[in-house]
C-alpha cells in the first residue's frame, strides 16, 4: 500500500509547533520587552490563526486519506478527506496573503524613503487584491460547493482543472515576487543609514529573512500540475499539500525571527556571550524601542537601559570610578526599534552618552616655604 500520509503529518506537526513558538516569542519581545506592539503584530497573529486552522484541517485530511490512493480508502473517507482538503485550500490562501501583508507592514516601520514606501504599499495592495480574487475562485470553483468533495474536484460542476492550476501558478508567482521584493528591499532601506558596514550587513540579513519563504514557493510551483489529476487526487497532490505547509510556515518563522534581536541580546548578555565594553565601548542598547519613545513625534524621549550599561575604564589608570550609560533619543512613531537605533533628521543615529566620573582628591605632602613674621625676620 502506497502511503505518504505520514510525511504530511510530520511536516504539519513540525510547523505547527515552530510557528507557535516563534510567534509567541515575537509577542513577548514586542509587547513586553520593547513595548512596541503594532498593526504588523496584529496581522501576524491573524496569519497564525489562519495557519493553525489550515494545519488542523490538514491533520483531519491525513486521518481520513490525504496522501493515500483511492483504492486503499472507503468512499466515505475519501469524501471527508476531500472536504478537509477544500478547507485547507481556503485557509492556505488567507494565511499566505495575510503573512505577506504582515511582512510589508513590518518593513513600513523602518522605511523612510518614499519610493520604498510606495513599493511596499504596491506589493501589499497586490497581495490583498489578488489574494481576495483567488480566494473567491477557490471558494466557488464548484457549484454547488459541496460537489468538490461529494463527487470529485474534477466533476462537471467545477471549473476546469487547467483553469484552477493556471490561477494557482499566478498566485505562486506573485507570492514569490512579493517575498523576493521584501527580501531585497531592506538592503536599499539601510544603504544610506549612518552605520558601519558590518552593522548594515547584520540588519539586511535579519530583515531579509522574509525572503526565505520564497524558496518554498518556488519549489512548490512544479507540483501544481498535480491539481489537474483525474485519479487518486489525494495521493497525487501530496507534494502540493506538503509544500503548501512549508511555504507559510517558513515565511512566518523567518518573519518572526527578524523581530527577536532584543531577546537574543538579552540571552547572550546573561550567558556572558556578548563582548565586554573594552572591545565595544559604544555599543547601543537594545531597549530603545519603546512605543512611547520613538521617532517622528515633536516630543522626544530618552530610554535608559541600565542592565546593558558598559564600563569605561580609560579615565583612570586603575579602571575604577568611571562608568558610561548609553541612551538613545527617540520619539513616537519609530519603526526600527528592534533592529537598529533611530536616526535623526539628517540621517545620523541619535545616540547620547552620559559619563559619570568619580573625582578622587589626594592630600598633597607639605612643602617647605618661607613665612614672614611680624618682625620681618625670615625663618
Amino acid at each position: 500500500m502506497e502511503d505518504r500520509s505520514q510525511q504530511v503529518l510530520a511536516i504539519g506537526t513540525t510547523f505547527f509547533i515552530l510557528a507557535w513558538i516563534v510567534v509567541l516569542l515575537r509577542v513577548y519581545v514586542r509587547a513586553y520587552m520593547i513595548k512596541s506592539w503594532g498593526i504588523d503584530d496584529w496581522i501576524m497573529m491573524l496569519a497564525l490563526a489562519c495557519f493553525t486552522i489550515y494545519l488542523v484541517a490538514q491533520l483531519g485530511g491525513v486521518y481520513y486519506g490525504t496522501g493515500r490512493r483511492d483504492k486503499d480508502l472507503e468512499p466515505p473517507d475519501i469524501e471527508r478527506a476531500l472536504r478537509f482538503w477544500y478547507i485547507c485550500e481556503l485557509f492556505y490562501v488567507i494565511a499566505s496573503s495575510t503573512l505577506k501583508v504582515a511582512i510589508g507592514l513590518f518593513l513600513l516601520r523602518i522605511a523612510v524613503n518614499r519610493t520604498h514606501i510606495l513599493i511596499i504599499y504596491f506589493i501589499n495592495g497586490a497581495s490583498i487584491i489578488f489574494g481576495t480574487a483567488y480566494l473567491c475562485v477557490v471558494i466557488f470553483q464548484c457549484s454547488p460547493i459541496h460537489t468538490f468533495w461529494t463527487i470529485r474536484p474534477n466533476n462537471e460542476h467545477c471549473l476546469p482543472r487547467d483553469t484552477v492550476a493556471s490561477l494557482t501558478y499566478a498566485a505562486s508567482a506573485l507570492a514569490a515576487v512579493a517575498d523576493w521584493t521584501f527580501g531585497i528591499l531592506p538592503g536599499f532601506i539601510v544603504w544610506d543609514l549612518h552605520m558601519n558596514n558590518k552593522t548594515k550587513m547584520v540588519v539586511v540579513v535579519i530583515l531579509g529573512f522574509a525572503a526565505i519563504g520564497s524558496t518554498a514557493t518556488l519549489v512548490r510551483i512544479p507540483y501544481i500540475k498535480s491539481l489537474k489529476t483525474l485519479e487518486d487526487f489525494l495521493y497525487e497532490t501530496t507534494d502540493v499539500a506538503i509544500w503548501s505547509t512549508i511555504e507559510p510556515g517558513v515565511g512566518m518563522t523567518a518573519a518572526c525571527v527578524a523581530t527577536l534581536r532584543p531577546l537574543l541580546q538579552k540571552v547572550f548578555h546573561k550567558t556572558g556571550l556578548t563582548s565586554n565594553s573594552r572591545s565595544h565601548p559604544s555599543r547601543f542598547t537594545p531597549n530603545w524601542g519603546s512605543s512611547a519613545n520613538q521617532l517622528g513625534s515633536k516630543k522626544q524621549g530618552y530610554i535608559r537601559s541600565p542592565s546593558y550599561s558598559h564600563g569605561m575604564d580609560t579615565l583612570r589608570a586603575d579602571g575604577s570610578g568611571a562608568r558610561t550609560t548609553t541612551t538613545v533619543v527617540g520619539g513616537d512613531g519609530s519603526s526600527e526599534e528592534h533592529i537598529f537605533p533611530p536616526a535623526g533628521r539628517n540621517g545620523a543615529m541619535n545616540i547620547s552618552k552620559s559619563v559619570e566620573v568619580t573625582h578622587v582628591t589626594e592630600t598633597a605632602p607639605p612643602r617647605q616655604h618661607h613665612e614672614r613674621r611680624s618682625d620681618d625676620s625670615l625663618v
